[in-house]
């Protein structure tokens, strides 16, 4: 069988939500702890926290399909305020709900005390006619502009979203990524990486899912998606920051 196969049948035994439902723990303004593992520990994992999480369910699917573009200047601003250590950064892109048909604009900005702010509008994306929504949307919420930034990865993946019964904790696992750059022969796959991320308000102590991760020997890293796919994408970026992280994913990745 399958990982898909065994993630799906253990998901049909979980309690659902609505999309709607889900709002109330969006939790756009939060703390967040990631943790990257091999796929192969993702069914068991599923297993030991079912009891404690509802998973969010859209037009019977309780796994989605999510496309994410980001974007960055010229000179990859927000990539090298990343590698550089700023505590406070911004990232700009459109995330592709495929379930809903649904595309936002979004800025997450991470500030020093680690706590990121996610603010988002509804677009038709960045290259139609009339940007000036967005444009007041990008001014309002970051220091760029639609004519200041451009298209700069692709990101795709699964994603199954899981929420706490008391509604104060929200859990992604993300499996199945996938990254392109601009040049249609520029890709990475990597089947075999899990990336989970915790979002949550005040204390981890409660959570299960941290104490499944914590007695699995999944200790937590920090992980963006943009940078280290651009470090993957292209080798020849500034990255000795990332190196470590660019080699865990590879080895991760080819034990699948």
């Amino acid at each position: 069988m399958s990982i898909a196969n065994e993630v799906d049948g253990i998901l049909g035994d979980l309690e659902s939500l609505s999309l709607d439902e889900i709002q109330k723990a969006s939790l756009l303004k939060r703390k967040d702890r990631k943790y990257i593992f091999s796929t192969h520990f993702l069914t068991d994992i599923l297993k030991q926290v079912s009891g404690h999480y509802r998973v969010l369910e859209i037009n019977g699917k309780r796994s989605q399909f999510y496309r994410t573009y980001y974007y960055d200047t010229p000179e990859l601003e927000m990539y090298h305020k990343h590698h550089r250590g700023f505590s406070s950064r911004h990232k700009v892109r459109i995330r592709e709900y495929t379930a809903s048909d649904l595309r936002f604009l979004e800025v997450k900005r991470k500030n020093a005390r680690g706590i990121t702010n996610k603010k988002r509008i509804q677009t038709l994306g960045m290259d139609h006619s009339d940007l000036t929504r967005e444009n007041l949307f990008l001014e309002t919420n970051s220091p760029y502009r639609s004519e200041g930034v451009a298209f700069a990865l692709e990101n795709e993946f699964n994603r199954i979203t899981l929420v706490s019964h008391n509604q104060s904790e929200r859990v992604t696992l993300d499996y199945q990524l996938k990254f392109s750059g601009s040049d249609e022969e520029t890709k990475v796959d990597l089947p075999g990486v899990c990336v989970a991320e915790i979002k949550y308000e005040g204390h981890l102590s409660g959570s299960m899912i941290h104490k499944v991760l914590r007695h699995s020997k999944i200790p937590p890293r920090r992980f963006s998606k943009y940078a280290i796919g651009m470090a993957l994408l292209h080798p020849g970026l500034k990255q000795n920051r990332f190196k470590a992280k660019v080699r865990s994913v590879h080895q991760i990745n080819s034990k699948y």
